[in-house]
């Protein structure tokens, strides 16, 4: 089980790693962001694309409503300036969590009902709001490999230092 800490920490520590690679990829340019780098997506764009899709459909489903279905290989924001919003009204959303969400909304199970599933599996909402963070982490990975691939320095991608988390002085 998660605690509304927990999910305020994480928010802030995707905050800080989505600011710097979109900082990044806004001096790239348009063409560095779309040129196929053999990631599971393609391009850097794709690949962040799909992390605010995925975002998206779990963010509904945590509101107990089933996310409509999307191919992820679409690009559902094509345009740069979209998806850099998209991304911070996630960011927002996520934040409002860490101080909105309680640990019993948190522990309470909804059920992914979907016509593929005979038996719908239930999840606990901490589950999914981890799913979140987890995976955001994989695919932007992927990207903070692909810019170090490019010759650019990413940076630190470790949780205690994200800037103002206080763990170190100094």
């Amino acid at each position: 089980m998660i605690t509304p800490d927990y999910v305020a920490e994480m928010a802030a520590y995707s905050r800080w790693q989505n600011d710097t690679i979109y900082r990044i990829c806004d001096e790239i340019g348009h063409e560095e962001r779309l040129r196929d780098r053999g990631l599971f997506f393609g391009s850097i764009h794709h690949t962040l694309d799909h992390i605010c899709l995925v975002n998206r459909s779990i963010l509904t489903f945590l509101d107990g409503v089933m996310p409509e279905r999307a191919s992820p290989r679409q690009i559902v924001w094509s345009d740069w300036e979209d998806l850099k919003r998209i991304r911070v009204m996630q960011d927002d959303i996520l934040s409002a969590g860490g101080r909105e969400w309680t640990e019993a909304w948190l522990a309470e199970k909804i059920v992914m009902k979907s016509p593929r599933f005979d038996d719908p599996p239930t999840f606990a909402r901490w589950v999914m709001v981890v799913q979140i963070f987890n995976h955001q982490t994989h695919h932007r990975s992927q990207v903070t490999s692909a810019l170090h691939t490019m010759g650019l320095d990413y940076g630190n991608t470790d949780i205690p230092w994200r800037p103002d988390a206080g763990y170190f002085a100094g």
